[in-house]
């Protein structure tokens, strides 16, 4: 092979190659942004951040030593956080809503919302919800669903 033809070859790999670095670059810093907003919730509540996930535009992290769940949720300049007291909960649950969509004889269902919620052991205290997907926030269900029956059947395991 000639000098020339090695230089088109590395030529075009750069170009075929810098998008996806580019790309998970911006990833990564957005990530870093949402993982120090849930530090910083957490450290101004005394809590810390033991395990932590992403998920779509927002984040769930655990104090495994205080049994505290934490949630930070980013969608475009608003922010919500949010955190609950696992000592108090009786169980956790993937409360998924969703419509029946149809035309003649076919109908598919469609989920609007994800919420991963937290049933307190005292009846009187309402639950608290993380909102995970909102199909009015979100164009298009990710992986939500299976991150939120992860995050149930883990949480409820951290309760037993």
């Amino acid at each position: 092979m000639d000098t020339g033809s090695i230089i088109i070859g590395v030529v075009i790999t750069v170009i075929c190659i810098s998008p996806i670095i580019i790309m998970n670059y911006f990833r990564v810093k957005k990530q870093n942004k949402k993982l120090n907003s849930l530090k910083e919730f957490a450290k101004q509540h005394g809590f810390q951040i033991d395990q932590h996930e992403f998920c779509g535009d927002f984040v769930i992290g655990i104090d495994k030593t205080k049994d505290i769940a934490l949630y930070h949720r980013r969608h475009k300049e608003e922010f919500s956080n949010q955190f609950v007291d696992l000592s108090n909960i009786r169980t956790c649950k993937v409360d998924k809503k969703a419509r029946i969509v149809g035309n003649g004889d076919e109908s598919v269902s469609v989920i609007e919302q994800i919420d991963l919620c937290f049933i307190p052991t005292n009846k009187s205290t309402g639950e608290t919800r993380f909102e995970l997907f909102n199909e009015s926030i979100n164009i298009q269900l990710g992986d939500e669903l299976q991150f939120a029956e992860k995050w149930s059947r883990q949480i409820n395991n951290m309760l037993k």
